[in-house]
């Protein structure tokens, strides 16, 4: 689990995320594997040296043929060859050669979650085995930052999930707004007060008499409301705090440790190129 965010400015982008990626480690036997949480994995990236181009991810850790930082090196590689016009178009690009990659090496259990999706009627144990597949093949990806001449900031979201036949369309990221993904329920709580779970608790208890809208209207009056356009480092400012309290809240839960390790910042103003706020260096692990 990862918590991961993006922020569009007018000044230019900030992105966020923590360092803690879940890793399997086969156990001796027949026993199951061992789940296990690393501290220093990289989740932003720069595409291709001294860029005005960035990425961030979340959800799936890696896959088999190729490491993100090895796609997203080949995606530098095929931008410098063949310049886009727009981030849009990076996203598109992105979009492609990570399908590729993705729809090779989950194949088999990509086949059996679209098996089960098309079931007209499915079991209560083929749901489960549904949702644990869909969970266990979801990732996402934020690119943003510009294009020269134009230097207009702008991000994208991209999902890919078990249940897809074609990459999805990049998603456009609001100006002004922080998007958060991975473990933002926290952040929702914060700001609205409850988070997707909690509204779904209550409509399901039988408890609320009104209709979903009535209920998401009466959180919508309590909720923190946000400056439409920070400065740059104001918005820095706001992602660090996020993904901070994230961590913390994290670590004194019942949950597990889903979020945590150094956290990574990084911005791409519109007067300069993509430039680190807080990176870990490569001896980080070595206590």
């Amino acid at each position: 689990m990862t918590i991961a965010a993006c922020y569009v400015a007018s000044e230019g982008i900030v992105f966020g995320a923590d360092s803690t990626t879940t890793v399997f480690v086969p156990a001796p036997g027949d026993q199951p594997p061992v789940e296990h949480h690393l501290n220093f994995a990289q989740k932003i990236f720069e595409i291709g040296d001294k860029s005005t181009l960035a990425i961030t991810t979340w959800g799936l850790g890696s896959l088999f043929s190729a490491s993100y930082r090895t796609l997203i090196a080949n995606l530098a590689d095929s931008l410098a060859v063949q310049p886009p016009a727009n981030v849009n178009e990076v996203a598109w690009r992105w979009n492609q050669l990570f399908w590729s990659a993705y729809s090779s090496d989950l194949a088999a259990p990509l086949q059996r979650a679209k098996e089960l999706f098309a079931k007209p009627v499915r079991s209560p144990e083929e749901d489960a085995e549904l949702r644990k597949l869909d969970e266990n093949s979801f990732c996402g990806f934020c690119i943003g930052g510009h294009v020269l001449p134009n230097r207009l900031p702008e991000a994208y979201e991209i999902r890919f999930h078990a249940t897809m036949f074609l990459p999805e369309p990049p998603i456009p990221l609001e100006r002004g707004r922080a998007k958060f993904w991975g473990w933002q329920n926290l952040i929702e709580r914060v700001l609205w007060g409850v988070d997707d779970g909690v509204f779904g608790a209550v409509l399901a208890s039988g408890k609320w008499t009104g209709s979903e809208a009535e209920l998401a209207q009466a959180l919508l009056s309590q909720s923190l409301g946000q400056p439409h356009d920070l400065p740059l480092r104001e918005a820095i400012d706001w992602i660090h705090a996020s993904i901070y309290t994230t961590i913390k809240a994290i670590k004194f839960s019942h949950w597990r440790p889903y979020c945590g390790g150094p956290i990574e910042l990084a911005v791409i103003s519109t007067d300069r190129r993509f430039r680190w706020v807080r990176h870990k260096d490569f001896g980080a692990a070595i206590c």
